[in-house]
């Protein structure tokens, strides 16, 4: 049952990919017709063609590299053994907020290259929520079976023609209370701890990263302004999330010096004592 999640995942996935209504041919991968033309022929090349190729290629890289997401936060949990300081609900909940935000794009018939990496990143999401299976004590397998059920029960209808319209028109609000939501839950958490325990510094700074060039995409495609609202929230929570890590960097770091110091004076002493 590990996998329930991943498999539903993965069916979005390839629902997203059929549903992407673009009918403009490109030349390759990144080019329209028409701007190949003006960047290999003697047609004049203008602004707009430059921005959108540089649009688009940003969208196929966000895309592609989404994989390695969450690469470092797994890692990291597979090193230590823990999930200390990282927050189930946190992940649990966004990994709604992906999903939902899968099903307004396919709804919206946005291109898949605007929002592809949300699914990607979903399946990662997928794969740290099990790992707490293994290395969280406080939660237990009846728990989160039935977690992984209710998110089946509730995003099924989205993605089957079930759901009525006013939810898809609400989608993005919907989303951007989830998005809240997530990232409250874990700056709550690490402010509790006083420490950010587990999380991944290499993770925060490629969602991050990820979400300022998303923002750049979303403003040159002239793509939905409410979500770009909610690429913008993501850009302002997310950077909260890393003013906590450097915080704790620093901490983390003026400790051991202290304790470098402590030790260094007390074996100064030792010596002192000694010679006496």
């Amino acid at each position: 049952m590990l996998i329930v999640l991943l498999l539903f995942s993965f069916s979005v996935q390839l629902t997203s990919q059929k549903n992407d209504q673009s009918n403009e041919d490109y030349k390759l991968i990144i080019f329209s017709e028409i701007c190949y033309d003006q960047f290999f022929g003697d047609q004049e090349l203008k602004n707009e063609c430059i921005s959108d190729t540089i649009s688009r290629t940003i969208s196929i890289l966000m895309v592609a590299f989404a994989i390695m997401n969450q690469l470092p936060q797994i890692l990291k949990i597979f090193k230590y053994q823990s999930t200390q300081g990282i927050s189930f609900n946190a992940y649990y909940t966004e990994l709604y907020l992906f999903s939902f935000i899968t099903a307004y794009n396919i709804y919206k018939q946005t291109k898949f290259i605007l929002y592809g990496e949300n699914v990607i990143v979903g399946l990662e999401y997928c794969v740290v929520l099990s790992l707490f299976l293994f290395y969280d004590k406080d939660l237990s397998f009846h728990q989160w079976l039935f977690k992984a059920a209710f998110f089946i029960t509730i995003n099924t209808p989205l993605y089957v023609g079930l759901g009525p319209q006013w939810i898809f028109d609400m989608t993005i609000y919907i989303n951007m209370s989830l998005l809240f939501m997530a990232r409250f839950l874990q700056i709550r958490l690490n402010c509790r701890n006083r420490n950010t325990g587990q999380l991944s510094l290499l993770t925060q700074l490629q969602n991050y990263a990820g979400s300022v060039a998303r923002l750049f995409t979303l403003f040159n495609d002239n793509a939905d302004f409410s979500y770009m609202i909610y690429i913008l929230e993501d850009n302002i929570m997310g950077t909260i999330l890393l003013i906590q890590i450097f915080k704790t960097w620093r901490a983390e770091r003026k400790r051991k010096r202290n304790n470098h110091d402590n030790i260094t004076e007390l074996t100064g002493k030792e010596i002192k004592y000694d010679q006496i």
